[in-house]
């Protein structure tokens, strides 16, 4: 994994100096990751993230005194560590909203209606939706791998399909007529 780090790394003085700092900070960096995270998947991930904001910041660091840099790696690797935690937080918050949104836009609800109906209906969803629908649905494509085609977050993608549903739901139920 450290090579990843010392390529973002111009000059050997720098690869060798942050291979020391590495070395040095790594453990604490993980124990202040996980007492944030209380998850080993989850604080590697951080201090992984907080390795490449250090190394693209590498030059910086000769600058700090050296009492100061512990206290300027603990703040990256706490705010990095609070920036996962929040964005899982999110993520838990969204999928299950999405999950109880689901539940009430059945996709049972498609059975009754023909094929024909379905095209029409999916043609009648604005763009953004029906690029979705087609990848996710007829494609099998993961939400991740559409969050990467796109250019998107993966709740992003889970929010489109979401949508994309209910509206279907809505034309199918009041007509494809009034669909615009």
């Amino acid at each position: 994994m450290i090579s990843l780090y010392l390529s973002a790394l111009d000059t050997y003085e720098y690869k060798s100096r942050f291979e020391k700092f590495y070395i040095e900070f790594r453990q604490d960096m993980y124990a202040v990751a996980y007492s944030i995270l209380n998850n080993k998947e989850d604080a590697e991930d951080a201090v992984h993230h907080a390795f490449i904001t250090i190394a693209d910041n590498f030059d910086k660091i000769k600058e700090i005194p050296c009492q100061e840099v512990k206290a300027y790696i603990v703040i990256i690797i706490r705010n990095t560590s609070i920036n996962l935690y929040n964005k899982n937080k999110r993520r838990f918050y969204l999928r299950a909203e999405f999950d109880d949104n689901e539940a009430s836009v059945n996709l049972n609800l498609l059975e009754n209606y023909e094929y024909e109906q379905l095209v029409k209906a999916i043609s009648k969803l604005p763009q953004i939706y029906k690029d979705v629908v087609f990848l996710h649905y007829l494609q099998e494509f993961t939400t991740k791998e559409i969050s990467k085609m796109f250019n998107i977050s993966i709740d992003n993608v889970w929010k489109r399909i979401e949508r994309s549903k209910k509206l279907l739901k809505e034309i199918l139920e009041r007509g494809i007529e009034y669909a615009k």
